[in-house]
């Protein structure tokens, strides 16, 4: 049980409970957020989600909080994001998904550092950066590779919702009959002028 102290300050080391203020947490869980992407992304098709990530970073880096992850993991992606963008690396970010496996609203943030509008879709833009991620940290990406893949969420809900038009059947064309013998169009008496 941690004492008073620890409870107070919101985080702790779990080796000796001893209290950190969120400052030193949050630079000890962007580190381990860091690490933590760096290895998801040496797996093609690889993401991870938020509480995911937050569970793991705590185990890593030894710091524990008991506040709500939605409190403090915007923060920790957007370190993360910063270091990547100074860096020169693909933004890490990407590979951190909600629930839905939707971005969260930290990879806005990653398009901010690099001057860039935010596109209508999202999901595709991120899907390419994890693809950047995925090239970069050394996962074995497809040689046909074509678009990069959407989350599984996000594109069985995009399969669920597209409406593919079915084309109208269109009429057969009707023929006019011919002549058995000579196979000219026969006029509208039905006897052929030339057999």
């Amino acid at each position: 049980m941690r004492d008073a102290a620890t409870t107070t300050s919101g985080a702790w080391r779990a080796d000796d409970n001893e209290a950190v203020t969120f400052r030193e947490a949050a630079v000890a869980w962007a580190l381990a957020a860091h690490e933590v992407l760096a290895e998801t992304a040496g797996g093609y098709g690889h993401f991870v989600t938020v509480n995911e990530l937050a569970e793991r970073v705590q185990e890593m880096s030894g710091v524990h909080t008991d506040a709500p992850t939605r409190t403090w993991m915007d923060a920790i992606l957007r370190k993360v994001a910063r270091r990547c963008h100074s860096a020169g690396e693909p933004p890490l970010p990407a590979l951190c998904v909600k629930q839905n496996h939707k971005v969260s609203d930290s990879y806005k943030y990653v398009l901010e550092l690099a001057a860039l509008p935010v596109p209508a879709d999202l999901e595709l833009h991120a899907a390419y950066a994890r693809w950047q991620c995925y090239v970069a940290f050394g996962a074995d990406v497809p040689a046909d590779f074509g678009i990069p893949p959407l989350t599984p969420k996000v594109a069985a809900t995009r399969r669920a919702t597209t409406f593919v038009p079915v084309p109208e059947a269109k009429p057969e064309p009707v023929r006019a009959p011919v002549c058995s013998q000579c196979f000219i169009q026969l006029p509208a008496n039905g006897v052929c002028e030339y057999c």
